[in-house]
């Protein structure tokens, strides 16, 4: 086509594939070779093809959005499938949580799929793979799509069954009440372990797992409050550089899908659930080693497993002929364990990613309520072994389950206190014996008699001057068989006196303590909270009604309230 004037060569380059004219030229050649006969016939093809094409796109997005692409096709997810597969959300495709809902969102999955697909063909891919996920869909856009933040859940009854690594792999039970809580406050709730989700929970973390926070600030009762770790505080400069996250279901739900549980726990879930039989000597004890030694592949485990039975065979030959069976599907069983934890091929077992629910194997909890979390006013994160749970009470199997209070029971003052757990052991003394018995309560396995690595309850002093402990006073010694008065009156010597002693005298309303004022230590201390003759105007009585932290007996108060009513005589 010859050029026009004042126009060269090059031009065509700078408008385009081809002059404005040469187009317009083109369009009017194509719309006369379509002719309505061909217009007919042409149109009802586009349109096919397009429905064609739209399939074939939707189809092969779905496909690539599917579970078994996810764990099958990429080979490289092979433990995270697996998990998946046994876990609470099997029935949840990995798109509705790793990608979530939306064309943007859809388009930001693919892209960081194309750039991870040359790290799988290259297999130059990280072992473990790194968790979190950096770009994972935040928790209102996936968690909270099903699992509504503002409703209320009632506490739940929990027995964690534990074996020991005994020759009769001898059971405890553990029982516990977990108040999940949750809720809005203008209704009254928002409490319990979901708290933090109706509250604003902001934190730092100094490493990518988020194991180590040393900045908390929350909002609580219309105050912001910032805590800091007095062990390891960031400097000006770290604070101005840090990113500050914004708490939700993650930083405690972070392993809800991809669970790899620790041998000891498998193996006692096994147990309890009967999978694994518990009249087999030393059976815990065996399984839980070979599991947690280390191999180069899977295959090398399984037929270390398999090699059990080796162990009765030279130890309990009289229990080896006859149990080769029950060996076997014990076998079986180990192995079937194994292939849902461990992947020594991608470098993942039980302690490779660390879940944050609970306190037990990992720091969870413990990372911001560790007693060294202060604020400015020397209140600390709260650590009470009652605010998420009740206090864990452990009996051995066959004995009856405890007696756990449903509703909260009231405590003294000075138990209320945020950093309690840490202070308390200063305190101790013999006035605890008034509510607490030495024997259960502070011997209690699941607090003293075990460790916790995560917890260092000595980096804190308390900030502020804490009680003496108190000489618990002596109870008066009355004579075996001490009367009452000829008149049938309960005798305040001898019947009313020992038991406040007993039940409020030696603890918060000693004579060095008197909680509100009140020492129940002697006639004119307690003449001070009755109304003689009137025991329902006694403020003794009224309080001893309600819920308090020491109740008398029904017994006890019937007596107390006979002498009130006869004129609370010092007799």
């Amino acid at each position: 086509m010859p050029l026009e004037a004042g126009q060269h060569a090059g031009s065509n380059r700078r408008t385009g594939w081809f002059p404005k004219q040469g187009r317009r030229r083109t369009m009017q050649r194509l719309c006369a070779w379509l002719s309505r006969r061909r217009w007919y016939v042409s149109l009802p093809l586009v349109i096919v093809a397009g429905i064609v094409a739209y399939l074939l796109i939707a189809g092969l997005l779905d496909w690539a959005n599917s579970t078994s692409f996810c764990g099958t096709v990429c080979h490289s997810m092979t433990p995270e499938y697996t998990a998946y597969q046994e876990s609470f959300h099997a029935r949840v495709r990995c798109a509705e949580c790793h990608v979530g809902p939306g064309l943007v969102a859809e388009v930001e999955a693919k892209w960081q799929g194309i750039r991870e697909l040359w790290l799988y063909v290259t297999n130059t891919y990280e072992r473990p793979i790194p968790s979190p996920v950096e770009n994972l869909r935040p928790a209102r856009e996936t968690c909270e799509e099903c699992h509504w933040p503002e409703v209320f859940y009632n506490d739940r009854a929990v027995v964690i069954p534990h074996y020991a690594s005994d020759e009769r792999n001898t059971r405890t039970n553990t029982y516990m009440l977990v108040k999940i809580g949750g809720g809005v406050s203008r209704k009254g709730q928002g409490k319990g372990i979901h708290w933090h989700i109706e509250n604003r929970v902001e934190y730092i973390a100094t490493d990518p797992q988020r194991q180590n926070i040393p900045w908390v600030r929350a909002e609580m009762n219309g105050e912001t409050v910032t805590f800091v770790d007095v062990a390891q505080p960031l400097s000006e400069a770290q604070l101005a550089s840090a990113e500050i996250r914004v708490m939700d279901c993650l930083d405690c739900h972070n392993r809800a899908t991809h669970i790899f549980r620790s041998a000891a726990t498998a193996v006692d879930e096994a147990m309890a659930n009967g999978r694994l039989p518990t009249g087999l000597p030393y059976l815990r004890k065996q399984a839980v080693e070979i599991m947690q030694r280390t191999y180069p592949s899977q295959e090398d485990a399984l037929a270390a497993i398999a090699e059990l039975p080796d162990f009765y065979r030279k130890n309990y030959p009289d229990l080896y002929e006859p149990r080769q069976a029950e060996l076997q599907r014990v076998v079986e069983v180990l192995q079937e364990i194994y292939r849902y934890s461990h992947f020594p091929e991608a470098r993942v077992y039980p302690d490779t990613y660390p879940d944050n629910l609970g306190h037990s194997e990992f720091p969870g909890c413990f990372r911001c309520h560790d007693g060294k979390h202060l604020a400015d006013n020397g209140q600390s994160i709260r650590l009470h072994c009652n605010i998420c749970h009740t206090i864990p009470q452990t009996v051995p199997e066959g004995q009856p389950a405890p007696l756990i209070a449903l509703r909260e029971q009231p405590q003294p003052e000075s138990h209320l206190a945020s950093n309690w757990i840490a202070e308390h052991r200063v305190v101790a003394g013999p006035a605890c014996s008034a509510c607490h018995e030495t024997q259960t309560f502070c011997a209690n396995v699941n607090c003293h008699g075990r460790a916790w690595p995560y917890v260092n309850l000595s980096v804190v002093t308390p900030p502020y001057p804490l009680p003496t402990p108190v000489t618990p006073t002596p109870l008066p010694t009355a004579g075996p068989g001490a009367p009452r008065t000829p008149s049938g009156v309960p005798s305040f010597s001898s019947e009313i006196l020992p038991v406040l002693l007993q039940k409020c005298g030696n603890a918060c309303h000693s004579a060095a303590v008197a909680s509100g004022g009140f020492r129940a230590v002697d006639y004119a201390s307690v003449r001070r909270v009755v109304v003689p003759g009137d025991p329902d105007a006694s403020t003794l009585v009224r309080v001893q009604r309600e819920k308090h932290a020491a109740l008398l007996s029904p017994e006890e108060l019937e007596r107390v309230i006979a002498w009130i009513r006869a004129g609370a005589p010092d007799n």
